[in-house]
């Protein structure tokens, strides 16, 4: 926690930390913003489709910084009305009593895009030396414009827990899986925090880490990103159910939540199910195929000793019919939602807490001394794993918590010291990593920082770094295997979706000797997938290749290839065992199933001038043989 955290802030931790296992706090997002039991444009800060299902307001209120840094409203309002419409919602909400959470669909700071906008190469152009760092330190200074003018009664700042960079396991987001690495992305959540709790003097957040869902209960790609204990304080969890309320869905949830309660109480940190609910929202009367979901879930999670330790769960906005995820009474014209019953059952469980159910005291009056974090140092940039393919490359070193007297760096066996000096203007010890061009040549090295403090303590951080840039693949090539250093690169070039292993096998392969070899277990989860990004222009290109090792499975093998915006699948069979060549023409590709509004789109000259991801996925379906296996492929490229 932050060691200024406002004491109001300090309470609602401590608050957090004593409620898991007591019971699960139920939030909506935008809960008095939008609804289907009152429009948008009359939105006081008080109707609620939730009171007005339930007698009672939320006990978490999710809120959003929105696009720019000013927040949301309905309707198209100015930046300024945007801004002073948040700012009294959330005023409206700590009135009510409820705690608020917030999170962040930033536009694309390259493209001007949306959120979902991948294209750009965001997160490195964001960050230090960058050439959209200023966009997005402009953007949180609107989000610290926010914190700082949403105050109470009393004039103190209204705590919030701020959820950034949500989801990124996925790659559906500018700062997801496929378009940051690990580190990249550990680095951008760290900055975000240093720069508005010791740039901007924001003291009334708690930090959220919710990289998504679907980890089949093991923490290796939970934790892939974590930024560190001094930068988090809740371990958020986000997932969808697309199931139809199937027993599968519900033990994965509980696996999941279970693995993350307990890396949370080691951490002395709060589990919280930071987005659940049907995925693509509840439907219509008579179309929707679990009518108790609510209290199905309820029942899976109370039925866990560490699931059932979630502070808070929170599920989406109701926009109105058209997308809701809370089920709502009859109003005008509309009748009563059929799983409205239900809700109501999961409302009155005793191990539901709503609005009535807090108490300001427990929450905002609790005497919390925070603690002084201990000194640390981490190497902003260049990220661990970069390529550096320059001859001189900024290194820039944050120290914190600590005077520092020297500070240098030594670079792989060479135990000669490079100095850091501080920037004050950045906060930065700052050097030059200087490499001749004759060493840009594909081969890894280790880079050392140390600072030297007070008395004899000091403090180190360690990057492995590749020098020279990746070989260049052929024309149309998206792997041959054969240029990876180790494991741990392949890893570093394809995110893991859902829990998977990915290693380099020497056999079998389809050529040279090296190939991917792909392993999967469904007892927890229904898909899983690895995703990467790619470049290129394939328009003179007309079908994809594969040498494909199948297991015998019948699973479903998604190949997937994002290019003009769109997701366009193909799904060679898993049905032999023998390595065999594929071809599949472009033409034969169709839009992902999910993505309706594109069914008719074939690829074009024009997509395969864009392109942005490739990404490999096993569906399990109901011919499936097994629910474990293992897939080889090689030789992945357009021709």
């Amino acid at each position: 926690m932050d060691p200024d955290a406002t004491p109001r802030t300090a309470s609602l931790f401590a608050y957090l930390r004593s409620q898991q296992g007591k019971g699960i706090l139920f939030g909506h997002q935008q809960d008095t913003e939008f609804g289907v039991t009152f429009p948008a444009e009359s939105a006081d800060g008080f109707q609620s489709d939730v009171k007005a299902a339930t007698g009672e307001h939320p006990a978490v209120f999710g809120w959003d910084f929105g696009r720019d840094g000013y927040g949301s409203a309905p309707g198209s309002p100015t930046p300024e009305e945007n801004f002073q419409h948040t700012v009294s919602l959330v005023k409206a909400a700590d009135k009510i009593g409820g705690i608020q959470t917030f999170s962040a669909h930033m536009d694309n700071f390259v493209t001007g895009g949306a959120f979902d906008d991948t294209d750009g190469g965001v997160v490195s152009r964001i960050m230090p030396g960058g050439d959209r760092n200023k966009a997005f330190t402009d953007y949180l200074d609107r989000v610290a414009r926010i914190a700082k003018a949403a105050v109470d009664e009393n004039g103190a700042p209204i705590p919030m827990v701020f959820r950034p960079f949500h989801e990124n396991a996925g790659s559906w987001f500018w700062w997801g899986a496929a378009h940051a690495s690990s580190s990249e992305y550990i680095e951008l959540f760290r900055y975000t925090v240093e720069y508005l709790r010791d740039s901007k003097d924001v003291h009334n957040f708690l930090y959220s880490y919710s990289p998504g869902g679907g980890f089949s209960g093991t923490s290796d790609v939970f934790m892939r990103t974590y930024p560190g204990d001094d930068f988090v304080d809740v371990f958020g969890y986000d997932n969808y159910d697309g199931s139809g309320g199937s027993q599968q869905w519900l033990d994965g949830l509980v696996a999941d939540l279970g693995m993350i309660s307990r890396l949370a109480d080691e951490r002395g940190k709060v589990a919280a199910l930071t987005e659940v609910g049907v995925s693509g929202a509840l439907k219509e009367n008579g179309q929707n195929t679990d009518t108790t979901w609510y209290s199905d879930m309820l029942a899976a999670l109370k039925s866990d000793p560490d699931a059932r330790r979630m502070a808070w769960m929170l599920t989406w906005t109701n926009y109105g019919t058209g997308q809701f995820f809370v089920p709502y009474p009859a109003t005008g014209e509309l009748v009563e939602h059929e799983m409205l019953p239900d809700f109501r059952a999961f409302a009155a469980d005793d191990f539901t807490v709503f609005s009535g159910g807090l108490s300001k005291s427990e929450l905002w009056q609790r005497k919390v001394k925070t603690s002084k974090h201990a000194p640390a140092m981490h190497v902003v940039s260049p990220v661990d794993g970069a390529r550096i393919t320059e001859t001189n490359t900024t290194v820039r070193v944050r120290v914190s918590d600590a005077k520092v007297k020297e500070a240098w760096f030594t670079v792989g066996d060479d135990g000669r010291k490079q100095q850091l000096t501080y920037d004050a203007a950045s906060g930065y010890l700052t050097g030059t990593l200087t490499v001749p061009e004759a060493d840009l040549v594909n081969t890894r090295t280790n880079l050392t920082a140390t600072a030297a403090l007070a008395g004899k303590a000091q403090l180190t951080a360690r990057q492995q770094l590749v020098l020279g840039a990746r070989p260049a693949a052929a024309p149309g090539v998206v792997d041959d295997f054969e240029t990876y250093a180790d494991d741990s690169e392949l890893r570093a070039t394809y995110s893991a979706v859902g829990a998977n292993s990915i290693s380099l096998s020497g056999s079998p392969v389809g050529s040279g000797e090296r190939a991917l070899r792909f392993d999967y277990d469904f007892r927890l989860q229904n898909y899983t997938g690895i995703t990467r990004r790619i470049e290129g222009d394939w328009s003179g290109f007309n079908a994809l290749s594969l040498w494909l090792k199948a297991d015998g499975s019948q699973q479903k093998l998604v190949l997937q290839l994002v290019c003009g915006g769109v997701a366009y699948e193909a799904y060679p069979s898993l049905s032999g065992t023998e390595g065999q060549n594929i071809s599949i023409p472009f033409a034969d590709f169709r839009p992902a199933p999910w993505d309706t509004a594109n069914a008719a789109r074939r690829i074009t000259a024009e997509d395969l001038m864009d392109l942005s991801q490739f990404n490999i996925f096993i569906n399990q379906v109901p011919e499936g043989k097994t629910t474990t296996g293992t897939i080889y492929l090689d030789e992945l490229k357009a021709g």
